[in-house]
């Protein structure tokens, strides 16, 4: 049985806790906050033994496998580098870390102290996910010609939240383009992807919505729209020379359809109690196995997206 510490008490953590407890080899050992209180209080509604009132704490623990890293997207790099040292395989949520330099060190820093590291990327794991590439690789719907991302998340997050923020990882390209670049890293077997694309900062120099295109082998175009401040239709769409598949939600969906030029349509569902269950027992199938990485989400991938957002910051200041 894995045992992990969860290493913030973010909104997050309650699908990620429902996943681990859905994978069967697994379990919540403890969790912490920057508050006891907080930690005390989340522990309780999660039905968690044990709690810390700093990170630190949960790290020394020696009844600890596995650590999950939802903190704040700029203490990424800091609270990974601390939990590997302590020999901790860890989970970072996405975005793995803000620079390609952190990434690179961390990754370097777990194959020498042999311990797992990878970034959260549940939507890769998803059946769904795999339906969709397998759709594609059948020709079904023909030559791939253009995809189109979408995702909106209007209200959730106030002016004085860090996700507005760019000095603490905040802004709607940093928070959500890892699922667009990731997704299509993995449909199309690490292609080769080039960058453009614009933004529009609210009042506190933050990307409060963005566009991008991916070029992808220079011959498909993808699309992605993530914005914090309107309500868009969250869904991918891939389209092909004879059909078109829509994926609703597609970071955790659990459906699809297909639609093909000659009026045909086919539904697709695939129910689930947590997205995050698939995501955490092919971790646990990794670490059994004796692997550093994952097959799946490698670190070439992490490093690549890093490196496009990189990119595209560069290009807005």
């Amino acid at each position: 049985m894995f045992r992990y510490g969860i290493l913030s008490t973010a909104s997050i953590i309650d699908r990620f806790i429902a996943g681990i407890r859905e994978s069967q080899d697994s379990y919540v050992q403890a969790i912490a906050s920057r508050n006891l209180e907080t930690a005390k209080k989340a522990a309780k509604r999660l039905n968690i033994e044990n709690y810390y009132g700093s990170y630190d704490e949960l790290l020394c623990a020696n009844n600890i496998d596995i650590v999950y890293i939802p903190t704040i997207n700029s203490q990424h790099y800091e609270n990974c580098k601390k939990a590997l040292k302590h020999h901790k395989h860890v989970i970072v949520e996405k975005p793995f870390a803000l620079t390609v330099l952190e990434a690179k060190e961390l990754f370097t820093l777990a194959k020498k102290i042999i311990v797992f590291l990878i970034e959260a990327q549940k939507a890769l794991y998803l059946p769904t996910t795999s339906k969709v590439k397998e759709l594609i690789n059948s020709g079904i719907i023909g030559k791939i010609k253009y995809l189109e991302f979408k995702a909106g998340f209007p209200g959730r997050f106030t002016y004085d939240h860090w996700m507005y923020d760019l000095s603490l990882g905040g802004g709607a390209l940093y928070g959500s383009a890892t699922y667009t670049i990731e997704y299509l890293q993995y449909l199309f077997d690490h292609p080769n992807l080039t960058i453009d694309g614009t933004c529009i900062k609210c009042s506190t120099g933050a990307d409060e919505i963005c566009n991008f295109q991916l070029k992808i082998n220079n011959s498909i175009l993808a699309s992605s729209t993530i914005a914090m401040n309107v309500a868009l239709k969250n869904e991918a769409v891939f389209y092909g020379e004879l059909g078109y598949i829509v994926v609703p939600n597609y970071w955790k969906s659990n459906q699809l359809d297909l639609y093909l030029d000659d009026g045909s349509h086919s539904h697709y569902d695939f129910p689930y109690q947590s997205e995050f269950v698939y995501e955490i027992e092919h971790i646990h199938q990794c670490i059994n196995n004796g692997r550093l990485e994952s097959p799946i989400m490698n670190k070439e991938k992490t490093i690549e997206t890093i490196k496009l957002v990189e990119q595209l910051y560069q290009k807005w200041k």
